[in-house]
């Protein structure tokens, strides 16, 4: 079992417990009490100084805007649907329904997060002189070396989350004072393609610096190997349709170079695939195939049960899988999509192909993931069988709020139980694995070669480890493209790429602007699909968030996204 990095919990958070830091810590003097040069006298404080920037890497669940509450990313797309009552100041609810904007959004917290933890990554590389070398095993370590490798990696990666959410950002590789407005002035936005090379520049400073891996109590460091995943990711989202609209070759054979590197890289240090699906979620232990975790606060995972298990266990059901979701997963003797659609009526359109899909079981017979990401009425959890139906345990009406009926299993202890807590295990959240490696590379390759056996196999040995019916030869290039794409959609949903993939693919104004389900089942056993939302988005200004209006307003340098200016009064 892999340990968790310590982390510096004096400047985090004071309780552990609590859903989240009630103070942002970057609003106070480094050290919270000591001075710059104390900080930095001693290579312990240095270290739990930087330590703290790993608290914002993206976790299984987001925070919402007063830090009240979770919700998944997926729910803000066709992954999940996000099911809390009103109250909180921006969810997933607003992005689902368009009524988002400058002034009041979910996730505008990354910006400011994200900038104190490049502020403290700068401040580190900064001061990195001031700081002795560790001699505490009797002579000089590569501690310090690797620190200031990790500086410039977590620098680079948070960066990278800005480019995702907001396109080309500021730059910024000194220290500011964040006391003073003035210091921000006159600071505009760097391109999409400078903020892109900031990203790839400091990757390769890390790379300089860091080992491929670390042992096991330094897991979920930055190493020299996730640089090389982000430089991958990096040219693979510059290529996609977003930031490539002319369909430039050249950079979908750079992704492909770049794809192929690191996914040799991680397979040549032991990051090989987990034998079972199953066995890379509901665990203490880290599977092989995991490269890079959020090591948590202890706590935080344990929220992880009361927001995804059904209202009976005594969960909270913050959010659920949405029936399109559950729709795509694939019946396992055909490997057929067994739903394609609904009618007006919402009635299934049911695949003709799919022969072995029956819409009086519509959940036997899937493929081996469904099992390991879905729980569904009739699914067996804790020695009793879920029941959704207008008498069962699970069907708990409280308000007016509409749940989609399906339930999260994917990160779930399921020996959790939420009314003593005597049980439950400590999980850490995968935020790469190798998985993910071949799917890139074989997106990549396809766009440079098209469907040839090489890319097939990259798929169906993802496809293999699932027990899943292998893609057949034959296949264009578009066709191809789409078989790649539904297979991150199974094999990665929930892992925080959905909501990026159909972003940068430019598929979010279909998959994200239509109607979509959810499961009721009647006393009697008949199972129906009503409307769970009626979702919309908005292509002249959804594929990029606003930037805060906040930030607007303390710097008139930077410019807006389009379609979010807002007009003075």
């Amino acid at each position: 079992m892999k340990n968790t990095i310590k982390i510096f919990a004096a400047i985090a958070c004071a309780a552990a417990v609590t859903v989240s830091c009630s103070k942002d810590f970057l609003d106070r003097a480094p050290g919270d009490n000591l001075t710059e040069e104390e900080m930095f006298s001693k290579i312990e404080t240095a270290e739990q100084y930087l330590d703290t920037a790993y608290i914002y890497l993206p976790d299984y669940q987001y925070n919402t805007e007063d830090l009240q509450g979770r919700y998944k990313l997926g729910d803000a797309t066709d992954e999940g649907g996000f099911q809390q009552g009103s109250g909180y100041p921006a969810s997933p609810f607003d992005i689902n329904l368009g009524n988002w904007n400058p002034n009041r959004m979910p996730m505008a917290r990354n910006w400011k997060d994200y900038y104190e933890c490049i502020r403290r990554c700068n401040m580190f590389i900064q001061d990195y002189d001031l700081i002795p070398e560790d001699m505490s095993a009797g002579g000089k370590s590569n501690r310090k070396e690797r620190l200031l490798g990790e500086a410039y990696g977590l620098r680079g990666y948070f960066y990278f989350l800005l480019f995702k959410q907001w396109g080309g950002v500021p730059i910024i590789t000194k220290v500011l004072d964040p006391g003073k407005v003035e210091s921000i002035k006159g600071i505009s936005r760097a391109t999409a393609e400078e903020t892109l090379q900031q990203v790839l520049d400091d990757m390769d400073k890390a790379i300089q610096y860091l080992p491929v891996k670390h042992d096991d109590a330094n897991f979920g460091r930055f190493t020299s190997l996730v640089a090389t995943v982000v430089k991958s990711q990096v040219k693979l989202y510059w290529a996609s349709k977003y930031w490539n609209r002319d369909d430039d070759p050249e950079r979908w054979e750079e992704a492909a170079d770049a794809c192929r590197e690191a996914l040799k890289m991680a397979q040549d240090n032991g990051h090989t695939l987990a034998l079972k699906y199953s066995d890379l979620f509901n665990k203490t232990g880290v599977e092989k195939e995991v490269i890079w975790t959020k090591n948590s606060e202890h706590y935080e995972c344990y929220w992880w049960d009361f927001y995804a298990m059904p209202l009976g266990y005594g969960a909270f059901n913050v959010d659920g899988p949405i029936q399109e979701l559950v729709d795509d997963f694939e019946m396992k003797a055909s490997g057929q999509i067994p739903v394609l659609g609904y009618n007006e009526d919402n009635t299934q359109i049911i695949n003709p192909l799919a022969t072995d899909y029956d819409p009086a079981h519509p959940w036997d017979g899937r493929e081996d993931r469904f099992y390991s990401v879905i729980l569904y009425n009739g699914a067996e959890l804790q020695g009793r069988t879920i029941d959704i139906s207008e008498t069962g345990k699970d069907n708990i009406n409280i308000g007016s709020i509409i749940r989609t009926n399906y339930f999260n299993n994917k990160y779930l202890d399921p020996n959790h139980n939420l009314t003593t807590n005597a049980t439950w295990t400590y999980r850490r959240f995968a935020i790469m694995r190798t998985a993910e490696l071949y799917l890139n590379y074989a997106e990549a390759l396809n766009e440079v070669e098209g469907a040839t056996p090489r890319v097939r196999e990259l798929v169906n040995t993802i496809r293999r480890r699932a027990n899943v019916i292998e893609i057949p030869a034959g296949l264009s290039k578009e066709e191809m493209r789409e078989r790649i794409r539904h297979e991150r959609r199974i094999e990665l949903c929930f892992e925080n790429h959905r909501f990026w993939d159909v972003r940068r693919w430019m598929i979010a104004e279909d998959v994200d602007n239509k109607t979509v389900h959810r499961v009721m089942v009647a006393a009697d056993g008949t199972i129906t699909y009503p409307v769970f939302q009626h979702r919309t988005f908005d292509p002249s200004k959804h594929y990029l968030f606003p930037i805060p209006q906040k930030e607007i307003d303390k710097n008139r340098l930077l410019e807006q996204n389009p379609g979010w200016t807002v007009t003075a009064n």
